[in-house]
């Protein structure tokens, strides 16, 4: 129904037809109205009518539209048409003059510093795809345009997942090239931009040896491969650091590879400035996830010890009375000014304070001078010490020991007499 000389919509003249993929073809056209050479892709016409496969088409349209970047095509224009009693959807893009990557390896395998700055390319396009939530799913030398320059551009987002325009597939339903899809495309749903990476690192192992990783008579045989057999190694002949950038990007789980298509495009930078040095080592997560509580663990130690062990600050500015006695026969320190409860707290005596006998119930002789008698020089005392606490004195005492008097005590009597206190005496 197609073919040279056919118009779209009055405007784009079909020419030469430059290839064709499961969905359509691709046609180089004149651009009537603006006088420019463009690359025009056509929906397929059994597909054209049916609305998934139409939907999907748009999609693919508004998701390049959303892109610029010099390594993704360019996007003039979308439409849909009739021709000959049949509608026929179209997308106009950018003519890119060039071949593609596949027609270039039928020639032979690309060196290592050609590979290199390939993968480099293609990672930052996919990175500024990635970035806009689209992930391409469909990465392969067939959708990679090489230019007269070296440069590459990326092609046909004709499967691409979109985060923001919703996701096609149907269930059961893989949509990807087997020779070039993710372990995770065959046993998951999930879509992420690890899928994108793990294709450019078949086309980087392609490149480099000339032939897949893995090849099988059906897709079922070659998407078993890549779900359970070891990659093959790359001929002797490549650099450890080319060779490290494809083999990690070959990871068979997602977190294993490059994390994103901007690490991907640094190593491979780096392996075409120093082929023989490898790429930083990947420090496992479970490592990293030790490392932290072991950290947290040391932080909370240093704390909880510099508070264990922390001196008690000294009390100043407290002025201490006389010792008074009490029921227990321990002797106590009041504090001028102070609550009772804290007055008790002070238990032990000043460090510099001589050692002196424990005092007694009054009725009691004391062991350390038993002729002597204390008169307090303002009153005489009408009860018996109790359990509880006296008031201190108006005078603080002037030299430390037990109850000091503050005036010059008597001898009542020869020694060893007891004088009354209190009437009546025996």
């Amino acid at each position: 129904m197609l073919g040279a000389g056919t118009t779209l919509n009055d405007r784009y003249l079909l020419g030469g037809r430059l290839g064709g993929g499961g969905m359509g073809e691709v046609w180089r056209a004149d651009d009537t109205v603006l006088g420019r050479t463009v690359a025009v892709k056509v929906l397929m016409p059994a597909l054209s009518e049916d609305p998934t496969f139409t939907q999907r088409f748009q999609n693919e349209a508004r998701a390049m539209a959303t892109l610029r970047h010099p390594g993704v095509v360019d996007v003039y224009d979308y439409g849909i048409c009739e021709v000959e009693g049949r509608q026929v959807s179209f997308l106009v893009m950018e003519y890119v003059q060039g071949e593609s990557l596949d027609r270039v390896l039928r020639r032979g395998a690309l060196d290592p510093e050609t590979t290199m700055r390939l993968v480099a390319e293609v990672a930052d396009a996919l990175a500024a795809a990635h970035a806009q939530g689209i992930v391409h799913r469909d990465v392969k030398p067939a959708n990679l345009m090489v230019r007269p320059d070296g440069g590459v551009v990326l092609t046909d987002f004709g499967i691409a997942h979109s985060a923001s325009l919703g996701h096609l597939t149907a269930t059961g339903t893989m949509l990807c090239s087997a020779g070039y899809c993710a372990p995770e495309m065959a046993t998951s749903s999930e879509v992420s931009p690890a899928v994108d990476v793990y294709a450019l690192g078949v086309v980087a192992y392609e490149c480099l040896s000339g032939r897949l990783p893995f090849q099988g008579d059906t897709p079922v045989q070659i998407i078993f491969k890549h779900l359970n057999s070891p990659v093959p190694r790359l001929p002797e002949s490549i650099p450890p650091g080319p060779r490290q950038v494809v083999a990690r990007a070959l990871e068979k789980t997602p977190d294993a590879r490059w994390q994103t298509a901007p690490m991907m495009a640094e190593a491979a930078r780096k392996a075409l400035s120093d082929p023989g040095r490898l790429p930083a080592p990947r420090r496992p997560r479970t490592m990293r996830a030790m490392l932290t509580m072991v950290a947290a663990v040391v932080v909370t130690g240093v704390v909880a010890g510099s508070v264990w062990l922390r001196p008690a600050e000294p009390t100043t500015g407290e002025v201490v009375d006389a010792p008074v006695p009490t029921v227990e026969g321990t002797t106590t320190y009041l504090v001028p000014q102070t609550p009772p409860t804290s007055t008790r707290r002070q238990s032990a005596p000043p460090t510099k304070r001589q050692p002196t006998p424990r005092p007694t119930r009054v009725t009691q002789v004391p062991s350390f001078s038993p002729t002597v008698t204390i008169t307090p020089p303002t009153q005489t005392p009408t009860a018996t010490p109790t359990a509880s606490e006296p008031k201190p004195t108006e005078e603080p005492p002037t030299s430390p020991g037990p109850e000091e008097p503050t005036s010059e005590p008597t001898v009542s009597g020869p020694p060893g007499d007891i004088q009354c206190i209190r009437a009546p005496c025996p």
